[in-house]
């Protein structure tokens, strides 16, 4: 237990009113889990909120995993990572569709160090950002951060939004999942999202990350998609 901060479960729209008038960049949540928000111990000051979701992505919404979705808080030192602590706390009681939640992701902007996240345990997800390039005569490890897409398209016309900064994502382990049973359960659960969409039987053109468009993907290719950070090119 915190001696300097005090945690409490709200509801969304306490939540979504924090996130309104102390986050630098995002807006509210519409669909969430469960909130949390910190409190001052002595003051009893409200010092920001913390919110759970399901992972925006099809391939991480496997059943085990959720989304850090909002973080937000006044700048007091050490309470976003005390969230952070709060929330993963939080997720290891959440039983989601009655199976168990093993890890959690989030994403940070670039220009963002992550110093919070790392504080509360979390890691860069490194596998899904790499890229091997051309160094000479090898190759070399790059960083590639996740370039910033509208969520419009042909079939299901969405607001147009300001794209802002590409992003990073990071996850943490619970620990739940230290152990070869849920290991075993994790990979049941990314193989089961990714037959998921597998059979989807349409096509569409992307822009691949070498900058070449590509017309010839299928639904069974979308797991290279994501993994390899191709983006959907919107129809004229």
């Amino acid at each position: 237990m915190s001696k300097r901060f005090l945690f409490e479960i709200t509801d969304k729209a306490t939540a979504n009113a924090i996130v309104r008038e102390l986050h630098r960049h995002s807006s509210e949540i519409g669909v969430s889990v469960k909130q949390i928000l910190v409190r001052d111990r002595n003051s009893q000051d409200v010092l920001g909120v913390g919110i759970l979701g399901r992972p925006v992505s099809q391939v991480l919404d496997d059943g085990v995993t959720l989304e850090v979705s909002r973080t937000a808080t006044d700048g007091t030192a050490h309470a976003c990572s005390a969230v952070l602590g709060a929330l993963a706390r939080e997720a290891q009681l959440i039983k989601l569709r009655g199976r168990t939640i093993y890890r959690l992701t989030t994403y940070t902007r670039v220009s963002e160090s992550g110093a919070s996240l790392r504080a509360a345990g979390w890691r860069l997800d490194i596998q899904h950002h790499s890229r091997f390039i051309r160094h000479g005569l090898g190759v070399k490890r790059a960083i590639v951060p996740i370039q910033p897409k509208s969520w419009s398209n042909a079939s299901r016309r969405r607001p147009e939004r300001t794209l802002g900064e590409p992003r990073l994502r990071w996850i943490k382990l619970l620990p739940a999942a230290h152990n070869d049973s849920a290991a075993f359960e994790m990979g049941r659960a990314a193989a089961s999202a990714g037959a998921k969409l597998s059979a989807n039987p349409y096509s569409f053109p992307v822009l691949r990350a070498d900058g070449i468009a590509q017309t010839d993907f299928i639904g069974g290719d979308l797991w290279e998609i994501w993994r390899e950070g191709y983006r959907m090119i919107s129809p004229a």
